[in-house]
């Protein structure tokens, strides 16, 4: 069972560190200028020259005191779960745990930017959405397929489970 959760840790580091990297290059290349006023989808999607997000999601003001100890609570509680779930005896979803792991991922590359520059770095723009980054298309894609498949996974157990009718 060792190797099992060695390669489950494998799999949530490589989402983690994926996402983390893949959020790092854009948010530099955006800052850097190399990234900026590409049309992708004529008034629907592009990116824009990088913008700073002082708050939270959607803009959303708070303290940056708030928004640094929030973020770290959170990641520990993910990296928490995370934990359980590559320990727990029963097989867990590789897909699941590398969710995790880029969930977690994007948090971090978030939280970094807040603690370094006291800022998010948004570029990309899909209307009618706010400003945002690759950070928070892993964070927000991350947690719908995670509930996805908690969701689905739970309603095999009940279909497994029920009893026919006698």
């Amino acid at each position: 069972m060792k190797n099992l959760q060695k390669i489950h840790w494998a799999y949530f580091t490589a989402g983690l560190l994926g996402v983390f990297f893949l959020d790092f290059i854009t948010k530099w290349l955006a800052v850097k200028g190399v990234i900026g006023e590409s049309v992708i989808v004529r008034g629907l999607f592009y990116m824009t020259h990088f913008q700073k997000n002082n708050g939270i999601a959607y803009g959303i003001p708070l303290p940056l005191w708030i928004q640094v100890i929030g973020s770290i609570i959170i990641l520990f509680l993910l990296v928490r779960f995370g934990f359980d779930c590559i320990t727990d005896n029963r097989k867990p979803s590789v897909f699941r745990i590398v969710l995790l792991g880029i969930i977690v991922g994007s948090g971090l590359g978030n939280l970094v930017d807040r603690i370094v520059n006291g800022y998010v770095v948004d570029f990309i723009v899909l209307r009618p959405f706010p400003v945002f980054n690759v950070a928070d298309v892993g964070i927000t894609v991350g947690i719908i397929l995670l509930f996805g498949t908690i969701v689905l996974s739970s309603e095999k157990c009940e279909t497994k489970n029920k009893k026919p009718k006698d």
